[in-house]
């Protein structure tokens, strides 16, 4: 009895052993050769709507019947090289040459974001309509996918570059992603999100980042856009059926940089739609203080520009300073509104040629070298008494709207408020030159204007105040102040007449 038993279970070992040798044979069978490769470029090309080549296919039966594909290039200028490609199955649907609830992983490539897009909808599509009848029967049919995975894929969006590892499912038209994490030198983040419907390309995608490289997201976004896509000067995308994008991207991260500034406690709603790209409610703390608005990427003519609307509180002008190169020039808090738009679709570079305006407040300052009572002084003689406390560089508010063409600011209604004196005037600054050029008039406070000397009030008064011209020019960081003379003894001349007019209207009234 146990010799019988002993001998079923060898038997049955042996047909065990048979069973799985065949039926490897057959996948082999099925899956070597260059029908099956050749079944799958022609496969791929119909739906993608390039032509797809494959360097080499291998079959594999561990842990998973798989394919593993190696130089998969698509378009006739090798616009995506795919380093390797890896299809699974199960082994059921394999003997009647389906390939069904398959996985695909996608690995050591790099795709820029147009492509990455038209991949992810190929995957789900059917071959295209209107595809030449094959006159034998497929080689074999990729049925269905259930899963897409990549690993160390780079996507690219003009000269940004963006690491990517996502797992992701696919159910019939619909894509969730499960995990996503990106990384590049500015940006470390993970994702989750889910496209409803691969067909109708409509999807979201919730970020929680480390840090965020804002410039570098907005750039990805753009380059979804057919703007962005053409400015990249990478060949064409696959065709679509024209229905627009419409992809929801929430943004959260801890710091990272925006414009070279850097950035913390960033959050913002943003959006790709057919040719628009918004990040509304966009809020982040920056340069010690707040800034809450939007940015926006507009396609119009087939160009597109960018516009930058909100505004900022409590910005800590010594760090401002020492980001545009002078520091020390001035202190003070910065607060105000911007709104200004830019040609281009990688907003660093668009930056640079802006056009809008501004209106700017910074309170309880000090502009370094400005000594406009020195000035005053060498020019008409040293007033009387001892100058108060407080006096020179300091002021409390000082004010402007700005107009800015690319890097130069411009204003004309400038209002300086201090205790010794005050200022209004009109002129430039230029940011790559680092100088300024201002016509102002100072006025000096009454405390000031008491103590002058004789001439200098009757040369430069107005009503109880002395109001002299002044031009400010020279650099950001030492501006030089020169009281215009000519204009002052101007005005003296102004005062003697209305001084005389005066007198004889006192004598012809005593009399």
């Amino acid at each position: 009895m146990a010799f019988t038993l002993r001998r079923l279970v060898a038997i049955a070992f042996v047909l065990v052993v048979v069973v799985l040798g065949v039926a490897a044979g057959a996948a082999y069978y099925i899956l070597s050769g260059d029908r099956i490769k050749s079944a799958i470029e022609s496969q791929a090309s119909a739906a993608i709507g390039r032509p797809v080549t494959i360097g080499r296919a291998t079959p594999a039966f561990s842990p998973r019947v798989s394919l593993d594909l190696r130089e998969v290039v698509i378009g006739a200028s090798r616009e995506v090289v795919l380093d390797r490609v890896i299809v699974a199955t199960g082994m059921r649907g394999l003997f009647s040459r389906n390939v069904e609830d398959a996985t695909v992983a996608i690995e050591r490539s790099t795709i820029d974001v147009p492509w990455a897009l038209a991949l992810v909808g190929a995957l789900a599509s059917p071959p295209q309509a209107g595809a030449p009848p094959s006159s034998s029967p497929p080689a074999l049919t990729i049925a269905s996918i259930s899963s897409i995975a990549l690993s160390d894929v780079t996507l690219v969006a003009g000269t940004r570059k963006l690491a990517v590892d996502l797992r992701a499912s696919l159910d019939g038209d619909t894509l969730t992603i499960e995990r996503m994490r990106g990384a590049s030198a500015e940006t470390s983040f993970t994702a989750v999100g889910a496209v409803p419907s691969l067909s109708k390309r409509t999807g979201s995608l919730s970020i929680d980042a480390e840090s965020m490289d804002l410039d570098g997201l907005m750039a990805f976004l753009v380059a979804a856009t057919p703007a962005g896509s053409a400015a990249q000067g990478s060949a064409p995308a696959p065709p679509s059926d024209g229905t627009p994008l419409d992809f929801q991207v929430k943004v959260r991260a801890a710091r990272g940089r925006a414009l070279g500034v850097a950035l913390a406690n960033l959050s913002t709603a943003g959006r790709v739609h057919g040719s628009t790209v918004t990040l509304d409610d966009l809020k982040v703390d920056l340069l010690g203080g707040h800034y809450d608005g939007s940015a926006a990427f507009v396609e119009s003519r087939g160009a597109g520009r960018y516009e930058w609307r909100g505004e900022f509180s409590g910005l800590d002008v010594p760090q401002l300073m020492t980001f545009a190169g002078v520091s020390g020039a001035m202190t003070g808090r910065l607060s105000g509104s911007l709104a200004v738009n830019a040609i281009g679709t990688d907003p660093v570079q668009a930056i640079q040629r802006a056009r809008g305006t501004s209106r700017l407040t910074i309170a309880d300052g000090r502009i370094a070298g400005l000594e406009v009572v020195r000035s005053v002084i060498l020019a008409f003689g040293k007033p009387t008494g001892v100058r108060p406390e407080g006096s020179g560089e300091a002021f409390t508010r000082l004010a402007a709207t700005v107009a800015i063409e690319g890097t130069n600011l411009s204003t004309g209604d400038l209002i300086f408020e201090s205790r010794d004196f005050d200022m209004n005037g009109e002129g430039r600054v230029s940011l790559v030159t680092q100088a300024v050029d201002f016509t102002t008039s100072v006025v000096l406070s009454k405390e000031l204007s008491a103590q002058a000397g004789r001439d200098l009030y009757r040369l430069a008064r107005e009503g109880d105040r002395i109001v002299l011209p002044a031009r400010i020019t020279g650099p950001v960081a030492g501006p030089t102040v020169t009281v215009d003379v000519k204009a002052a003894l101007g005005r003296a001349l102004r005062n003697q007449v209305q001084d005389q007019i005066r007198g004889l209207f006192d004598r012809f009234k005593r009399k």
